[in-house]
């Protein structure tokens, strides 16, 4: 059931790890959220707890350490938590918990032409039809070009419909991926099991971050506080020695 994508010229130079350089230590990634469930919902890989976010409001991603996964801070709604792209994903529902293939994309992924072709391909393998695999369904990709209000994005475009479950809706999940920096462009992902999911949101930018070092900052405090005795002591010990002159 695979179906293989035509090569593709991908523009960047990948850092060793096959992560665009733009997925670096420090940076912030930020989208728009522009459906979320009206019910709480329990982030229970990350450790987050309940999250519940409105419509139309952001949530951000600090990019803290980068490896074979993607680890930083997840702010969305009243949840903020420390976490790795994959936990974030199955959280979110953004990607596939197929049987026995996983594919967990989330919010980054790797840009280089082997690691999209091996996106490509492990997408399809989530999705088969296949004894066991109760999320089994329909996958389908493509290249397609996406607007946003910086320009037109080159994506890798995956659509995905479980097969009708016989209880609740099935999964229908939908995820664009930028080529040239590997950041998930837009999502909409549902289902429901009794409880209706919906989380829909589109990309707006990489944020200027300041982080503040509280170690370092103390330290400094702690210097200044040192010279500033230091100064007020020696000006102690100067008006005791001009009065003790007289």
């Amino acid at each position: 059931m695979v179906v293989g994508l035509l090569s593709l010229s991908i523009s960047s130079t990948p850092l060793a790890l096959g992560y665009d350089p733009t997925i670096q230590v420090g940076n912030t990634l930020m989208w728009q959220i522009e459906t979320a469930p009206s019910d709480a919902f329990n982030m229970f890989y990350t450790g987050g707890g309940d999250w519940l976010a409105q419509n139309e409001t952001p949530f951000t991603f600090y990019i803290s350490s980068v490896s074979d996964d993607v680890l930083g801070q997840l702010s969305i709604g009243n949840v903020s938590v420390q976490a790795n792209d994959t936990d974030i994903a199955k959280d979110l529902t953004l990607g596939v918990w197929g049987t026995p293939t996983e594919w967990w994309p989330g919010l980054i992924v790797r840009n280089t032409q082997l690691a999209i072709d091996d996106l490509n391909e492990t997408a399809y393998a989530s999705a088969e039809r296949v004894a066991g695999n109760y999320l089994n369904g329909t996958m389908e990709s493509s290249i397609d070009t996406i607007s946003l209000s910086s320009g037109d994005v080159t994506c890798i475009v995956f659509d995905y419909e479980q097969d009708p479950t016989g209880f609740g809706e099935p999964q229908r999940t939908h995820l664009a991926y930028s080529l040239l920096t590997g950041v998930l462009i837009e999502a909409n992902t549902s289902y429901s099991f009794g409880t209706p999911y919906e989380l829909v949101f589109r990309f707006v930018g990489f944020v200027t971050t300041t982080i503040v070092d509280l170690t370092a900052d103390w330290g400094g405090f702690l210097t200044y506080l040192g010279i500033a005795g230091g100064i007020f002591a020696a000006v102690v010990l100067l008006v005791f020695w001009r009065l003790s002159r007289k």
